[in-house]
């Protein structure tokens, strides 16, 4: 780990190292897309849309594995980095422990308050109770297993093999996807096909996860847990900024499905769960290589290696820049193709969503900027001002903006949302790192030295 994290990369090294941690998430962000699909084109818009209304539950549980996965590598990556290998491993194994043990948790939960409370909690209306019930009454096994994909994906990395993870990643798609193929295809199961199918799919990354570190693993070793409860505490709190953006993505749903059943009905809805796929879907090429460089900050934190910072973090916005072009013209120029895909047939929800990309495209340009920072700051251990830009960019700038622009602009205005909350992020997230400079990037006693 020391050897990987702390000589001095090259462009290739940085491509290396976080194009595989991006392709992960943006494996785990297929799930429900690929089941959306499916069920879009065998099943209809009304079940297509039942699943914008679980998404939320899905970015809420999502939330929680990453929170704990973040934050406890980043916390871990920097005792590795002052060399405390065994307090390291320690704090591994009683982090691993308590995900397992929430994981139960939520499956126990979820039954206990049933799918369909949960389906009308979430707003499901009359019509796409039935399709809701009938995938969450599946999917909450497969809801409280992605909690631990994604921590071994991200402990994986943390022990220096992003490809593992990556192969993780995409044997959960595969399965994923051929017995989306087999069920809702050929079984004409439809909805509970596509919740078999993912339930399946993140089993298999699970049972590939759990092999690594049982006969592959080189740094990070299962032990007896270290019972520092107030690792846990704090790993939560590091943590937190990206549980504020998971379980903000999945309330800008809720929120959005709301106002958008107020303008448009159920077919404003269906249109809305195209966008918020294509949307999530692009965001986790970001997301995934903001992961991929947060172990090797945090390592180069601990063992304050500031030098290597400001290059890994130049490195990162050079490269989140060039997505950001072209996730952009992939948005703005071939938005439409996909829409078709997914609604054929379905004249007002494809009008809908055709109108939609063209202005949401424009966030894209901004957004992995603000994924960036919000990840540095927990990489050096900052959870607070992390957890502040995720909460400031949804549940402060969205909400306000959707709130606000239907009023004078109609459905446009719930569009532009999203671009104005990511553009008043941006002057947010560049206030902090130019405070903080000093501390992260500069220290004052360690410039001369690091030049």
């Amino acid at each position: 780990m020391k050897e990987l994290y702390s000589k001095p990369w090259s462009r290739m090294d940085f491509i290396k190292f976080t194009t595989p941690s991006a392709l992960s998430l943006l494996t785990i962000s297929l799930y429900m897309i690929i089941d959306a699909f499916f069920i879009s084109r065998f099943a209809g818009t009304l079940a297509m849309a039942s699943m914008s209304i679980i998404m939320p539950l899905y970015s809420f549980t999502l939330g929680i594995g990453i929170m704990m996965a973040t934050g406890a590598s980043a916390i871990i990556g920097v005792e590795f980095g002052e060399e405390k290998k065994n307090i390291a491993n320690g704090h591994f194994s009683m982090a691993l422990g308590f995900l397992i043990a929430v994981s139960f948790g939520i499956i126990l939960t979820g039954y206990i308050i049933g799918p369909e409370r949960i389906s009308l909690l979430l707003g499901a209306t009359e019509k796409l109770l039935p399709y809701c019930v009938d995938y969450l009454n599946i999917f909450l096994w497969g809801i409280s297993a992605l909690i631990l994909q994604v921590s071994f994906e991200f402990f994986i990395r943390l022990d220096g093999k992003p490809s593992w993870a990556l192969y993780t990643s995409l044997l959960g798609g595969a399965v994923n996807i051929i017995l989306d193929y087999i069920l809702i295809v050929r079984f004409d199961m439809g909805i509970k096909g596509a919740a078999i199918a993912s339930v399946a799919g993140i089993f298999a990354a699970c049972l590939n996860g759990g092999a690594y570190f049982i006969f592959k693993s080189t740094s990070l070793k299962i032990v007896r847990p270290l019972l520092e409860f107030r690792f846990l505490l704090n790993a939560m709190i590091n943590g937190s900024s990206e549980m504020v953006t998971e379980l903000s993505s999945g309330v800008k749903v809720l929120v959005f499905n709301y106002v958008l059943i107020k303008y448009a009905g159920e077919a404003g809805v269906a249109a809305m769960s195209i966008l918020m796929y294509l949307f999530f879907l692009l965001s986790a090429l970001y997301i995934g290589m903001c992961d991929g460089v947060l172990p090797v900050i945090s390592f180069n934190f601990g063992s304050k290696n500031f030098k290597q910072i400001r290059e890994i973090l130049s490195m990162s916005i050079q490269f989140i820049s060039l997505i950001a072009i072209f996730v952009f013209a992939m948005a703005f120029f071939f938005g439409d193709f996909v829409i078709e895909l997914f609604a054929k047939d379905q004249a007002q929800v494809i009008t809908l969503a055709k109108d939609g990309i063209r202005i949401i495209a424009w966030s894209f340009l901004i957004n992995g900027i603000n994924t960036l920072g919000s990840s540095f700051f927990t990489s050096v251990n900052n959870g607070k001002i992390s957890a502040l830009i995720s909460a400031l960019r949804t549940f402060v700038f969205t909400f306000g903006f959707v709130i606000i622009l239907p009023f004078f602009m109609g459905m446009n205005g719930i569009w532009l949302s999203l671009p104005a909350a990511e553009l008043a992020t941006l002057l947010v997230t560049f206030y902090f790192l130019i405070k903080y400079r000093e501390t992260y990037l500069f220290p004052i006693r360690l410039v001369k030295k690091d030049k």
